[in-house]
């Protein structure tokens, strides 16, 4: 049987030169991603890390429109909504970190 390649693999070359950090921190397709040590070409995090973060992020704006319009204390509506916001940041790295494959850039000018 094949063996499952591993998410932290380079989509060009196919050793595992990335880690949890590093990959987290690769960026969406519309980055110019992280640099493989092993080949020297970029790599990305794929559509479904767009789509995640996508949907995490419209989730935070509607619970900070919500605590605008409920909440009556500033102080404390401002830092739910500052760390909705935060929240949704975070889950979207580890999201990226241990869940999501690399691919190969899509940028033109990233090559």
């Amino acid at each position: 049987m094949s063996e499952k390649p591993s998410i932290y693999a380079c989509p060009h070359c196919g050793k595992k030169t990335f880690n949890p950090l590093t990959k987290a921190l690769a960026g969406g397709m519309n980055t110019k991603g992280r640099v493989c040590q092993a080949c020297g070409r970029r790599a990305v995090n794929g559509k479904v890390s767009t789509i995640v973060r996508t949907v995490l992020m419209l989730i935070a704006v509607v619970i900070v429109f919500v605590t605008y319009f409920i909440e009556s204390s500033n102080m404390k509506a401002y830092l739910i909504m500052a760390g909705t916001i935060v929240a949704a940041w975070l889950l979207s790295m580890l999201f990226d970190a241990f869940f999501c494959p690399l691919i190969k850039v899509v940028r033109n000018d990233a090559s």
